[in-house]
């Protein structure tokens, strides 16, 4: 399935989850604070099985949060169910040409999570460049420009036609690269 494809099947099921869950909470006009665990339940299955994962319910929750969150504060405008499209799709779903994109690590070494994913970089094989933002207050800028924050470690994953994705989270970073590079 091709990316544009994907985020078209993978917004079509954000909606239909929203509007089952308005339907679900009419009485309260959608309002429900526990909204993730109803999203993770109805999306769980349909959603592993698009992006061949295997989630757990906890998993799918926190991701669901997760990109709810950035999304308030990257995109507070856009349309929530193309913005959790493009968050899944980014994390998720394997690149179409890894051999043609150029992987950036924003890490420092005595970051336990940066040390995972370095660690993870290293028994795959995979070409990353290193960006240790305590050395380099230059890796520190362009990581806090992007992303609002240092919090490490960052995957910067530039395409051959030099389009930036920046991938937080250190157990996303290991599975987008076994995924990719496995």
């Amino acid at each position: 399935m091709s990316a544009p494809q994907l985020k078209t099947k993978l917004t079509k099921m954000f909606t239909e989850t929203g509007a089952a869950h308005h339907k679900a909470f009419a009485a309260t006009n959608g309002e429900d604070p526990d909204w993730p665990i109803f999203y993770a339940d109805h999306l769980k299955e349909s959603l592993g099985a698009t992006l061949h994962t295997e989630f757990t319910r906890s998993q799918l929750i926190y991701c669901l949060m997760n990109a709810d969150f950035e999304q308030q504060a990257r995109d507070p405008g856009a349309d929530w169910a193309e913005y959790d499209a493009d968050y899944f799709i980014e994390k998720f779903s394997p690149t179409d040409t890894p051999s043609d994109d150029k992987l950036a690590l924003y890490y420092f070494p005595s970051c336990p999570f940066s040390a995972m994913v370095t660690r993870a970089i290293d028994e795959l094989g995979v070409d990353v460049e290193l960006r240790d933002i305590n050395v380099d207050v230059n890796y520190r800028d362009e990581l806090i420009s992007a992303r609002g924050r240092a919090t490490v470690p960052v995957l910067r994953i530039t395409s051959a036609d030099g389009e930036d994705h920046w991938m937080p989270e250190s157990r996303d970073i290991i599975h987008y690269l076994e995924q990719s590079f496995a």
